[in-house]
């Protein structure tokens, strides 16, 4: 082979993503075997404003703190006799009803941060103390624990970001990264899938194609690498082609990937992780309407999704985990709008759960800093996901209390 030298930097660059896979493996790999479930996560960024997600319908303290902002779901949005969800969460009472939908009051992390990229890096590393210094940002650690879980796992496939074009923080692992889709007819390995600490080769597109010499010794194999990563997306797509479409999804960004990500969800021995985001919840001003039609599109699409992959019990092995980086203030401001906060739910839809709300109603006359007490570790959340619903080890995933990877929540209910 004698590729230009365009071509042959990208390829260097996507080696260097190390999505080790080669073909044979990729094949072994989409052998059925029992206990083939998924996980699929959902980030919220911005910072969803969980109490009118979750509304505290019976506490005056709720609608003193938001004179303008509160609400009163009807009565058939109920959860319990003090929790309520947001009028466009309606698609998702009947999940709920049947146990398909878990309600987690209070996540978070001790030491809240309420900044978007530290909070949503402390979420995705799994590590608390990510930073040397939060005030500057500076990052000491470069995985996520999905991708440090992944590379302990042997004969797994990378884990999926669907609709991005750079693996997020989660998906990082030591060694090789998640890859990347922005839809089905275009999946890659991320625009810089090379580790954080080393600087992508330039490629300039007007550089003219020329020949290149066989390479050989190192070189050669950093192109038979970039090679097997891109076979391995190549077999991703094509096993995902033959599985129908998915039918009576709403016409939004969402839905679309979640429609494709179903398709992936059905592949034998296909990807176990599989993530994608809904953006615009960082509601500053005007809340109302924007919060309104996010919750509007999330729980249409979410159900659609649902409904689809319970046609051929599919469902029955695919856990969804709806959260966010963190939540809004208890006070509205002065925009008709929510500031920056702490704890908010976090959502199971699918199978294998105990069903419910985990807590109860968030206890306004306690607050700190005018912000929400944590109730919940999101780590604890993951490690009870990870072990219990995938079976993989947890231990040393997480950092702090939840080091030994033997924390639950209760999530679950598995036989």
């Amino acid at each position: 082979m004698n590729p230009s030298r365009r071509r042959f930097l990208q390829l260097s660059a996507l080696a260097s993503g190390s999505l080790l896979l080669s073909p044979q493996l990729v094949a072994q790999a989409m052998r059925p075997t029992t206990g083939d479930r998924r996980l699929v996560l959902l980030f919220l960024e911005g910072g969803n404003d969980g109490l009118n997600t979750v509304v505290p319908f019976e506490d005056d303290l709720y609608h003193r703190a938001r004179p303008k902002l509160a609400l009163r779901p009807s009565a058939n949005l109920h959860l319990n006799d003090s929790l309520a969800l947001h009028p466009e969460l309606a698609p998702w009472m009947p999940l709920f009803q049947d146990g398909k939908l878990s309600v987690v009051q209070g996540v978070g992390y001790d030491r809240p941060n309420l900044s978007h990229f530290v909070s949503r890096d402390i979420w995705h590393s799994g590590q608390r103390e990510i930073w040397k210094d939060e005030s500057t940002a500076s990052r000491v650690v470069a995985t996520g624990w999905v991708g440090r879980a992944t590379a302990s796992m042997q004969h797994t496939l990378p884990p999926v970001a669907l609709g991005a074009s750079e693996a997020p923080l989660l998906l990082k692992g030591p060694e090789r990264d998640g890859l990347t889709v922005r839809n089905l007819g275009s999946m890659t390995m991320g625009e810089n899938p090379l580790r954080p600490e080393v600087a992508p080769p330039t490629v300039q597109d007007d550089m003219p194609a020329m020949d290149m010499p066989k390479a050989t010794g190192p070189l050669a194999r950093l192109a038979a690498t970039a090679e097997d990563a891109m076979a391995t997306a190549q077999r991703l797509r094509e096993a995902a082609s033959k599985i129908p479409a998915g039918k009576n999804y709403p016409n939004t960004g969402l839905s679309a990937r979640l429609s494709e990500m179903a398709r992936l969800v059905r592949i034998e021995q296909g990807p176990p992780v599989l993530w994608t985001r809904l953006g615009g919840f960082d509601t500053h001003a005007l809340q109302s309407g924007t919060h309104s039609a996010l919750l509007r599109e999330l729980s249409r699409s979410t159900s659609a999704f649902v409904e689809d992959l319970a046609t051929d019990g599919s469902l029955d092995r695919t856990l969804v985990l709806v959260y966010s980086e963190f939540g809004r203030r208890v006070a509205e401001n002065g925009s008709l709008g929510t500031d920056h906060g702490t704890a908010g739910p976090v959502f199971a839809l699918g199978g294998g759960l105990q069903g419910g709300v985990l807590g109860g109603a968030p206890d306004l006359r306690a607050l700190q800093q005018d912000n929400l007490v944590v109730e919940r570790d999101f780590r604890a959340l993951f490690s009870e996901v990870l072990a219990d619903w995938l079976g993989w080890p947890s231990a040393g995933l997480f950092d702090g209390a939840y080091a030994d990877g033997k924390s639950r929540m209760g999530l679950l209910a598995l036989p």
